[in-house]
C-alpha cells in the first residue's frame, strides 16, 4: 500500500467474513430541507452573482431554457449514432439499460461549439476553478496563471428500468479530497460541470440526484449516512441547464418510466492536471505497439485508478496493443479495495 494518502490514515479498518471494514463516525448535518429546486434556480442568466452565490451555497445552479428545442434536437441528431454500452459493465459503472456517448467535442459538432465553447460555462470556469500563484525564481518572483480545460463531456441515455446509479464526487478521478468546510472556500474545487437535459428529466424517468450542500462535506462525510432532506431530484426541462461543481456527491436516478432520458455531462478541470511535456500527439501508433504496459503507463497511456485517462472506458495501453490485457488481468477492478462503512456515534472533528 502507498505510504502517500489523504485520508486513509483518518479511518481505522477491520476485517470481518472475508470483508475490510472502515469505522465512519456518523455525521451531525443536518439540512433546513426538504429543499425546493426553485432555491436553486436562477432566474436570469445574465445575473453572473446570483448563479455564482448559489453555486457557493448549494454546490449548484439550474438555469431554465438555456438552450432553444431546436438545437436540442440537433445535438441528439448528432449523438443518436454514438451511444453504445459494454457487456462486461454489468451494472458498474451503469445499468445495463443505460448507453453512452463519450468525448463529445470531438463526435458532435453542435455539442462543442454550443456547451464547451459556451461564455458563461468559460466565465463560471474560470471563477472558480482558474488558480494563481506564486513561485521564486532565483531571487525574484513570478506569478503564473493556470486556467482551465476540458476533462471529460459524456451523453447519458438512461432507459427505462435502469437502477440507482450509486452516489460519487465527479473530482475523485484526480483524488481530490475535501476538507469540512462550514462555508465555500476557493482552491477546494479542480472540477466544473455544466449538464444539458437534453429531453424532460424527471423523478420518474431517472433524473439526476444530488446531495445539497455536500460540496462543504470532508472526506468521512459520505452519502452513506445523511440526511435525506439534503437529496434532491434536478428535474429539468428539454434544454434546461445545470452548473454543478465537482465536489457535489450525485448519481443518476433509477427510471420507472416507459420512455427514455437523455442529459449531456461536462466537466473543465484545471490546466495543470495533465503531464509537463506531451508523449502522444506526434507519435504513431506502431512505435507505441511495441512498449511495454509498464513504459505506456508512464508515459501517461493507462488508467489511472479509478478511472482517470480512459478512451470510451477503456485503458488506452489495451486499445494500442490488446494482447498487454494478458500482462494486466483480465477484468482488473477498478479499485484497488472495497471498505464497507460502519457508522459509529462520534463526536465532527
Amino acid at each position: 500500500m502507498c505510504k502517500s494518502t489523504k485520508n486513509l490514515d483518518q479511518v481505522s479498518t477491520f476485517e470481518n467474513g472475508g470483508k475490510c471494514y472502515a469505522r465512519i463516525p456518523k455525521k451531525d448535518i443536518r439540512s433546513e430541507g426538504p429543499f425546493d429546486l426553485t432555491k436553486l434556480t436562477a432566474t436570469d442568466r445574465s445575473n453572473f452573482q446570483d448563479i455564482v452565490t448559489k453555486l457557493e451555497t448549494y454546490g449548484m445552479c439550474v438555469v431554465k431554457g438555456y438552450y432553444s428545442v431546436e438545437e436540442c434536437e440537433q445535438m441528439k441528431k448528432e449523438l443518436e449514432p454514438l451511444y453504445y454500452r459494454d457487456e462486461a459493465w454489468n451494472g458498474s459503472p451503469f445499468p445495463k439499460q443505460t448507453t453512452v456517448a463519450p468525448r463529445l467535442a470531438l463526435k458532435s459538432a453542435t455539442c462543442r461549439d454550443k456547451i464547451v465553447c459556451d461564455n458563461l460555462y468559460s466565465d463560471l470556469s474560470h471563477h472558480f476553478i482558474s488558480e494563481s500563484n506564486l513561485f521564486w525564481i532565483g531571487e525574484g518572483l513570478r506569478r503564473g496563471q493556470a486556467g482551465f480545460h476540458l476533462a471529460s463531456g459524456i451523453a447519458y441515455r438512461v432507459g427505462p428500468g435502469a437502477c440507482n446509479q450509486m452516489y460519487h464526487r465527479e473530482d475523485m478521478v484526480h483524488h481530490n479530497v475535501h476538507p469540512i468546510r462550514d462555508a465555500y472556500h476557493y482552491g477546494d474545487d479542480s472540477h466544473m460541470g455544466m449538464a444539458v437535459a437534453l429531453t424532460k428529466m424527471n423523478k420518474a424517468n431517472g433524473a439526476t440526484r444530488a446531495i445539497v450542500g455536500s460540496h462543504l462535506w470532508g472526506p468521512l462525510d459520505g452519502p452513506g449516512d445523511f440526511d435525506k432532506n439534503m437529496e434532491i431530484h434536478l428535474e429539468m426541462d428539454e434544454g434546461d441547464v445545470m452548473f454543478m461543481l465537482g465536489s457535489v456527491y450525485h448519481a443518476a436516478s433509477a427510471n420507472d418510466s416507459d420512455s427514455e432520458r437523455i442529459a449531456a455531462f461536462f466537466f473543465m478541470i484545471k490546466s495543470y492536471l495533465r503531464q509537463e511535456e506531451n508523449y502522444h500527439i506526434d507519435q504513431d501508433m506502431a512505435s507505441l505497439k511495441n512498449m511495454s504496459l509498464k513504459a505506456l503507463t508512464l508515459l501517461g497511456l493507462h488508467i489511472s485508478e479509478p478511472f482517470c485517462g480512459h478512451i470510451d472506458y477503456k485503458s488506452p495501453a489495451l486499445l494500442i496493443n490488446p494482447a498487454l490485457e494478458d500482462v494486466e488481468g483480465k477484468g482488473k477492478a477498478k479499485y484497488s479495495q472495497v471498505l464497507y462503512p460502519v457508522f459509529e456515534d462520534s463526536e465532527r472533528a
